[in-house]
């Protein structure tokens, strides 16, 4: 079931202040790709733009001339969410100052655990600047600290980046429903937060609370960045202690979808029982 059969609903000429209109103005304004003109502009496009002439949207000769959100509309919206994040959430980004000032590739040991095969995957991956990673195996491999590393560098880098495991970015958007404002729009925010990060490491995948509506927000969450990582905006890595295997058919097929990828196994010595006394990280 895909993100846009999830909300496909019925249109009504009054429902957008509702929460159903709420929803299709979402869905209608992260189209990953239309085969038809869009039916209303996007709304953060710059009217002086020469490209789709204030309209939001363009067509994309590599994709088969389908419609895609216009590069202007992309900065606007862009410059929009960073005023939103004044400063940086050290919570909600999932690792500290000083780790944001240290760590780097180095960190990891070639002579132990697996490592170093993962970071043969995520790093060039990361200087790309796009695709989805799927790191799994057993403990001690290092997938927590490739992680924080990735986040690390590309917040040195200026990338709006997170790290966070599966529990806590659904307890972010949860949190949607404890917010003064309009829980909808709450809710859209807090998915927009992790949708549009430009580097995103989520963690102990197999450790999601298996309920209807946690299902739902990961299942939104994973599609969104799958269809960012196929337009080449945003890199996704995901680490799990269970295989691709165990995972539905719908996210299988997504990871291994060719252009990006791989699949990484992670089967070395356990890295955490040769941690150097005094080691933070």
């Amino acid at each position: 079931m895909s993100f846009s059969s999830t909300f496909r609903m019925k249109s009504n000429s009054d429902e957008g202040n509702t929460v159903r209109g709420l929803l299709k103005k979402y869905q209608q304004e992260h189209v990953p790709g239309s085969p038809t003109r869009p039916l209303n502009p996007y709304m953060y496009a710059d009217p002086k733009c020469k490209k789709c002439h204030g309209f939001g949207y363009a067509q994309s000769e590599r994709y088969n001339m389908n419609w895609f959100v216009c590069d202007c509309a992309s900065a606007v919206r862009d410059s929009y969410l960073k005023k939103l994040e004044p400063q940086i959430d050290y919570a909600r980004i999932g690792i500290l100052e000083s780790e944001i000032n240290k760590l780097s590739w180095s960190y990891v040991n070639p002579k132990i655990s697996d490592g170093m095969k993962a970071m043969e995957a995520v790093k060039p991956a990361y200087e790309r600047g796009h695709g989805a990673i799927f790191l799994w195996g057993t403990y001690g491999q290092a997938k927590t600290l490739i992680g924080k590393i990735l986040i690390a560098t590309a917040f040195r880098e200026g990338k709006r980046a997170a790290y966070a495991n599966v529990s806590n970015v659904l307890d972010d958007i949860r949190l949607a429903f404890d917010e003064r404002e309009h829980k909808t729009t709450a809710l859209l925010k807090r998915m927009e937060y992790w949708i549009s990060r430009d580097v995103l490491f989520i963690d102990e995948l197999d450790k999601v609370n298996e309920t209807d509506w946690a299902r739902e927000r990961l299942h939104q969450l994973l599609d969104q960045r799958y269809m960012r990582a196929i337009r080449e905006e945003a890199l996704t890595v995901i680490a799990s202690n269970q295989s691709d295997g165990d995972l539905d058919g719908y996210l299988k097929s997504r990871l291994h979808d060719s252009r990006l990828g791989p699949v990484v196994y992670l089967n070395g010595t356990d890295g955490r029982q040769f941690m150097p006394k005094g080691a933070t990280y």
